[in-house]
């Protein structure tokens, strides 16, 4: 059996912890690295008796996990979610589609990220994306209820600022939002050349790495129940997406206003995922849960002078700052980072070839209510 002759696929469960039928239209993802294992629970018998013999173990709860590393990498079609946008749903994310309007001056700004937008004529409703001040022309937002319309005032429902829409809505993209309830879990399917493993009621974890020149990549660790091993051919007939990742250039990166000069950064998901136990499943296990979240990061700007950019005064003063940086540049292919509460962590001295660094550590924060916006992916 030969190593690269693999495939990953992957659905999301209609029922927790049931393995769904996978096919060619579940696999369409290029992994890389990818692995299923699993981690039986193997009780050891140790009476005592006339021998120091090891006697046979009990095979209890049957956890697995699986392991890969993705393309950040478009489905081509802005209005069409990529398809690992699945393998982020089982990691805590919603996927909703993306408006956006023209807007004149806005008054009493900015719009904040996150808050409720109310047409004053139609009375259509939406959740701002991105904080959006005076001189931008583009608010993006998701639609709560109605549709808001050309030519009206929208008012924001926190910050109360206001502006005159100057064109009916339209497509934007894809937001990809963190929840802390309703995340679906996934099965997962390992094609290894001829032997097929399957994880279900599989629930993540996951980390997104840039380095400047080079594409984006997404590395996720999943935990699942061990749903079976059997002899299957690989599947046929995958209509893989065809579009090639952007490298992590022209990425517009800024740090409040800062356009720091970053060679690297890393933003980290770290969910915790706990077990729920279930004597009436053959595996002792019905699927694992998502119960906690941090999200943190590391980042490796050239250190300035602090009439330029304070990065220490910043650190001791628990400053939170918007993130914001852009991966790619063609429709369908484009993707938008923003954390509106980064807070450094951690400050320290590195040297990248000769030029000294502001290693910095830190943490995305979200607000207090309604929170969950920490976050936000947008894929253009």
């Amino acid at each position: 059996m030969l190593t690269r002759r693999h495939q990953i696929a992957a659905k999301i469960e209609a029922n927790e912890g049931t393995a769904e039928a996978l096919a060619a239209a579940d696999a369409k993802i290029l992994a890389y690295n990818p692995k299923i294992s699993f981690d039986p629970g193997m009780f050891e018998r140790d009476p005592v008796r006339e021998s120091f013999s090891q006697i046979g173990k009990v095979v209890g709860k049957r956890p697995g996990s699986a392991s890969f590393k993705l393309e950040l990498r478009g489905s081509g079609v802005a209005t069409t979610a990529p398809e690992w946008a699945k393998f982020l749903q089982a990691c805590g994310f919603e996927v909703n589609s993306l408006k956006k309007i023209t807007i004149g001056a806005v008054t009493g700004g900015p719009f904040l990220h996150g808050e409720e937008i109310t047409g004053g004529t139609s009375g259509g409703k939406g959740r701002v994306v991105i904080q959006t001040p005076n001189g931008q022309t583009t608010l993006y937002y998701v639609v709560v209820s109605g549709s808001i319309q050309n030519g009206e005032t929208i008012t924001g429902g926190t910050s109360t600022a206001s502006a005159v829409t100057g064109s009916a809505p339209s497509d934007a993209g894809k937001e990809m939002r963190l929840i802390t309830t309703g995340v679906p879990s996934l099965t997962i399917g390992s094609y290894e050349d001829g032997v097929h493993k399957i994880l279900k009621g599989s629930r993540g974890k996951v980390k997104f790495g840039f380095k400047s020149g080079e594409p984006g990549m997404m590395d996720f660790d999943y935990r699942g129940v061990e749903g079976g091993v059997a002899d299957l051919a690989l599947l046929a007939g995958i209509a893989h997406e065809t579009t090639k990742p952007p490298a992590f250039l022209s990425a517009q990166l800024l740090i409040d206003t800062y356009a720091a000069k970053v060679g690297e950064i890393d933003i980290d998901i770290a969910n915790t995922l706990s077990e729920r136990d279930d004597v009436n499943a053959d595996r002792g296990l019905l699927s694992f849960s998502l119960t906690d979240r941090k999200v943190s990061g590391a980042i490796n700007p050239e250190m300035t002078a602090v009439s330029t950019y304070d990065f220490y005064g910043k650190w001791f003063a628990g400053i939170e700052a918007v993130l914001d940086f852009t991966l790619g540049s063609v429709s369908g292919n484009k993707f938008r980072f923003y954390g509106p509460k980064l807070q450094y962590t951690k400050i320290d001295d590195e040297d990248r070839g000769g030029i000294k660094i502001a290693k910095g550590s830190f943490d995305l924060n979200a607000t207090i209510t309604p929170g969950n916006d920490e976050l936000v992916i947008l894929a253009l």
